[in-house]
């Protein structure tokens, strides 16, 4: 059966519990009313009188008191149940609230997990753009020093030769042991860069102890020759070639570049070491 329906039949069953104990009462009351209103002894004995009308009280007082306790306890189990009820429908509704704060909960933790995986979708996308920037800055990078480094060759290859007290000293610390080698310098005749380093080649020859001999019909170079050329007759002795070799490693070392070359045969022999200062390579 339904609630409802039990409810019902326990207001029935209390009422009519309610109206059998009234007429239980009433019954045993006309009972005791009859028997000393017919019965003259029991009406003559007044102990008996006494003790009858005394329990006949207690009975009906009895009856009474069950009655109006059981009304009470019923009054009590109807409040009981009402406050049972409440709180079943109480305890329903925090369940049903809890329910959905569970459902909220997983909707929202599902939510979270999907934001979550997008924000480490996305951490990831940055992390490879990043890298692929790095990548572009560290290849922008490269270039810049390949282009820095072609500029240093653009700008050594048309920079003026010239070196520095401190090249002009080592040139000479590597010749000094032949010190005393006769030598002449011819610059190219018709630019100025070779007539300044001829001069600074020669300050560091004579730096060396080397001994400059003004050549015999003095002037420019005419011809286009590139770079510094050592020139010694094919029949010098080996001092002479050797100390050739020596101004020629000594030139190189410092970036002027510099080669031996030999004179004709024919030319009469000839001790000195030549040099022709040419135009830049």
């Amino acid at each position: 059966m339904e609630k409802i329906t039990l409810e019902q039949l326990m207001t029935a069953y209390n009422w009519w519990m309610g109206v059998s104990t009234i007429a239980v009462a009433i019954g045993i009351l006309g009972e005791y009313v009859a028997h000393f209103i017919f019965e003259k002894d029991a009406r003559e004995n007044k102990t008996a009188l006494a003790v009858s009308v005394l329990l006949g009280l207690f009975v009906l007082g009895g009856v009474v008191g069950e009655f109006i306790c059981g009304h009470k306890l019923s009054q009590i189990s109807d409040q009981l149940q009402r406050i049972a009820d409440k709180e079943v429908a109480d305890a329903n509704q925090i369940a049903a609230s809890a329910q959905n704060a569970a459902e909220t909960a997983k909707k929202e933790s599902s939510q979270n997990n999907e934001r979550a995986a997008r924000a480490l979708e996305d951490a990831d996308k940055a992390r490879n753009e990043a890298f692929k920037f790095q990548l572009q800055i560290a290849q922008a990078n490269e270039r810049a020093a390949n282009a820095e480094k072609e500029t240093a060759k653009l700008t050594q290859r048309f920079a003026a030769r010239t070196l520095s007290d401190f090249q002009i000293k080592a040139i000479a610390d590597k010749i000094r042991s032949f010190a005393g080698q006769e030598f002449d310098v011819t610059p190219y005749w018709d630019l100025k860069e070779s007539m300044a380093i001829a001069n600074q080649i020669a300050i560091g020859l004579q730096y060396a102890g080397w001994s400059y001999i003004a050549p015999k019909q003095p002037g420019f170079m005419l011809g286009g020759i590139a770079g510094v050329q050592v020139w010694v007759h094919p029949t010098a002795d080996d001092k002479v070639k050797n100390a050739a070799n020596a101004l020629i490693a000594a030139l190189n070392g410092q970036g002027i570049e510099s080669e031996l070359r030999l004179q004709n045969p024919a030319n009469p022999p000839d001790p000195k070491v030549h040099l022709n200062v040419g135009t830049k390579p």
